[in-house]
């Protein structure tokens, strides 16, 4: 690949490209022009060709330490030019990465700031401004937002904040390398800056992170405008080294709403970010203003997920048990284990608040071990004491497509001593859609080990009973949303009846949950429906509390 192909002779920016080893394989036209040194100078050469003698190897020491650690440096240092004299860069070291983000090499960025220097200004620009962009930098915002506040709240005006993460922007750099990402973050930042006043403030936050101060605006909706012609703004293409990139932007609005009382600068950051992961959250390339009930939710879930992290070695979670009954005998045939978690301030946190954060955070898997273990012992208590009875557990999609869900269940079985046909697994018909045949492979192996297996909120997702007919299938679970309806939905007693007499000609047996009237369960007893469960018959209980006689 050419050196034209990997920087930008455009720029005015200096670039140099190094391998692993520290020998320089490209260069751009700014380079040279900084530099003094051509291509021929410096190719293959090592980059302390440059190297001034200003600084001490401690310093090299810590930089290369930055580098490894963080994958970047930035900073200021001394370097040589062709002709011997020494000049001053604001320079930015990144470790290239491949797509398995393997290191690959070392790109650095550089600009002569001899003129900043010799005006005497240098600290005070570079501590104040992002060498990338050329835009004031956060600690320049903190300044300014904390002097903006005082001015609104003096002036009884409007304060909007506009928090702006670009969608998209990682794929850049793992693509089309990081070199490539910088110059659309300048390109980026010029774009913004041309669609604002003169007395906006524009800020690079950080990595693809802006934020914006809006000051002194009458009008309401001004924040919205804004937000609305920067999203159209940023969401056209920009062309960098003969590439059509395509991103987008979300962005976040907090506002300075009681001019009565001083609002923290930190507090308005952070509600404009925590908006603009809302934004991101709702599909990205919009803008979403602040509002506290998100906060409190976001805040929330941050609580149970910390909670959560421990609450198993502390013995915070405890089986309750369902007793299904069948139609026929009304009696109990099997019990479905549904986990609670008695937590010590929250007290009772149902399943429909916790498993979520669960499976998203990776933490369903240990809880998952142990409902599956902790069943499979109860299941045995009950035989042993003469009522031997089936038991149900609810798969997750991780432990669906963990890979180890048969020998997890086998090695339970193994472990309790637990007959195989007692035991029986649900999983929602959603879970099935994805990755057919592996899933009908896991499923034939675990049928093969004497469990039963339930398709659970059957109805709700997208499958069908002919569909179904491809999985090593035992029983439909009709989900409740259709029980709840019998009463008024003649259309919704023609559909479970037509549910039950399907899925009996399948040689599938049928369970219809969420029964709470007399009506229902009369109903489903004259359909032939082998099972029900709901709260007119039992509700979850903890093992203390089961009846199975």
């Amino acid at each position: 690949m050419s050196s034209s192909n990997l920087f930008y002779e455009q720029s005015s920016l200096g670039m140099m490209q190094a391998d692993l080893d520290l020998k320089i394989t490209n260069i751009n036209q700014a380079f040279i022009d900084i530099t003094g040194y051509s291509a021929n100078d410096v190719i293959n050469k090592r980059p302390d060709i440059l190297s001034s003698g200003k600084q001490d190897k401690t310093f090299y020491k810590h930089m290369w330490e930055a580098i490894n650690n963080d994958g970047y440096w930035s900073g200021e240092i001394w370097n040589k030019r062709k002709n011997g004299t020494i000049y001053p860069e604001l320079l930015t070291i990144n470790a290239i990465t491949n797509i398995e983000k393997e290191k690959t090499g070392y790109i650095a960025i550089f600009s002569d700031i001899s003129i900043i220097k010799d005006q005497g200004v240098s600290l005070g620009y570079l501590a104040h401004h992002d060498p990338l962009t050329g835009l004031p930098n956060r600690f320049f915002l903190n300044t300014h937002l904390d002097n903006a506040i005082e001015r609104s709240i003096r002036n009884k005006s409007k304060l909007a904040l506009l928090f702006i993460d670009l969608d998209l922007f990682k794929p850049i750099n793992d693509t089309l390398g990081h070199s490539v990402g910088d110059v659309v973050l300048q390109k980026v930042a010029k774009r913004i800056v041309a669609n604002l006043r003169d007395s906006d403030i524009v800020t690079r936050w950080g990595g693809d992170e802006f934020v914006i101060v809006l000051e002194g605006s009458q009008s309401a909706d001004h924040s919205s405008i804004v937000a609305s012609n920067l999203i159209d703004a940023l969401k056209k293409p920009f062309f960098v080294q003969g590439n059509e990139i395509y991103i987008s932007s979300s962005i976040g609005i907090s506002t300075l709403t009681d001019i009565n009382s001083h609002t923290p600068s930190c507090d308005l950051i952070r509600h404009a970010d925590t908006a603009m992961y809302q934004a991101k959250k709702l599909g990205g390339n919009q803008f979403y203003y602040y509002d506290k009930e998100i906060t409190l939710a976001i805040q929330q879930q941050a609580y149970i997920e910390t909670e959560l992290r421990t609450a198993l070695e502390k013995g915070q979670f405890e089986l309750y048990y369902q007793a299904k009954f069948n139609t026929h005998s009304n009696k109990i045939d099997s019990v479905e284990a549904l986990i609670r978690w008695h937590h010590p301030v929250k007290g009772l946190i149902p399943p429909d608040k916790f498993i979520p954060i669960a499976e998203k955070t990776g933490i369903i898997t240990p809880i998952s071990d142990w409902v599956l273990n902790t069943a499979c012992k109860q299941a045995v208590q009950w035989l042993q004491e003469g009522t031997p009875v089936q038991i149900a557990i609810n798969i997750s999609a991780i432990q669906l497509n963990a890979g180890t869900l048969r020998n997890d269940i086998a090695d339970s079985l193994n472990r309790t001593g637990l007959p195989p046909h007692l035991l029986e697994i649900e999983l929602t018909e959603s879970l099935l859609i994805h990755n057919v045949d592996k899933t009908v492979r896991l499923l034939e192996e675990i049928n093969k080990l004497g469990v039963s297996i339930a398709i659970d909120d059957f109805g709700t997702g997208f499958s069908s009973l002919s569909y179904l007919t491809h999985f090593p299938v035992n029983k439909l679970k009709i989900d409740r949303c259709f029980i709840k309806k019998l009463h008024c939905s003649n259309a919704d007693k023609r559909l479970i009846k037509a549910i039950v007499a399907l899925a009996h000609s399948i040689d599938l047996s049928v369970v219809a949950e969420g029964v709470e009237t007399l009506q229902q369960l009369n109903y489903l007893k004259e359909i032939n429906c082998d099972s029900v469960q709901g709260f007119l018959l039992a509700k979850p209980v903890p093992n203390t509390e089961v009846s199975l006689s």
